[in-house]
């Protein structure tokens, strides 16, 4: 066995069993082939077996704004922010504080609490 066979053993990681993993990977490569609709039943898919993943709410919340569902995104936005700064995750919060800020400007029409 080569060098580079064992460096690939070593880095790849098994399939996820966890069912709210299985569905934020599918939602992921959805996202990844700008397949939205398809993204946001994955991802609710997800919540529903994990409601308190951060990054779930957060890629919703990006979902949800690329299929210009502005209330939608803002929820999964701030909820993303919230679950971030209870895991004291001052990057992701950091980011989801900034991706917030933006949808504000871009949804005018929608409050953060709407």
């Amino acid at each position: 066995m080569g060098d580079r066979d064992y460096e690939l053993r070593l880095t790849s990681k098994p399939p996820p069993t966890d069912p709210a993993e299985i569905h934020f990977k599918n939602a992921w490569q959805h996202r990844k082939y700008k397949r939205y609709s398809e993204a946001v039943d994955e991802f609710l898919k997800s919540l529903e077996h994990n409601p308190e993943k951060g990054a779930t709410h957060f890629n919703l919340g990006l979902v949800y704004d690329q299929l210009n569902e502005g209330r939608l995104a803002l929820a999964h936005v701030k909820k993303a922010q919230a679950l971030f700064d209870k895991e004291a995750s001052d990057s992701n919060s950091a980011a989801a504080q900034s991706l917030l800020k933006k949808l504000v400007k871009k949804y005018p029409e929608f409050t953060v609490d709407s």
